[in-house]
């Protein structure tokens, strides 16, 4: 069985008036599979990931800036977070900014190595 995957790619990030922000494709992905649900589980998260072919990591604002979390606490807006890329190895780019009852967050994402390239590669390697 072969399975689709949408390499998702990194796209101009033109954040609203509140500061929030999503990735066109991400949010279209989310809309027709998940409606208006404010979270996945383990499995919907990873089929999105396995969809995208892309490894994914979330940051709060909480943990970043808490003098910054206060504000956004008192107004709501996160147009003064500009959130910190992850330290962890790859191309990291910016898929969502967004908040819920559980504070502020954004979520990056890097692709996953193509395992075709990688077949090819190793294959080279034996002959």
């Amino acid at each position: 069985m072969i399975l689709k995957t949408n390499q998702l790619m990194p796209v101009e990030v033109t954040r609203n008036d509140e500061g929030y922000w999503s990735h066109p494709a991400f949010d279209k992905y989310w809309a027709e599979n998940y409606g208006d649900a404010e979270y996945l589980n383990k499995p919907e998260w990873d089929e999105l990931e396995r969809h995208f072919n892309i490894d994914t990591f979330t940051t709060s604002l909480e943990l970043e800036d808490y003098d910054l979390y206060q504000q956004y606490y008192e107004t709501g807006e996160l147009l003064a977070w500009n959130p910190d890329q992850p330290v962890a190895s790859g191309d990291w780019f910016l898929i969502s900014i967004y908040s819920n009852e559980d504070g502020a967050f954004a979520t990056w994402a890097k692709p996953r190595p193509n395992p075709m390239v990688e077949v090819e590669e190793s294959l080279k390697e034996v002959t």
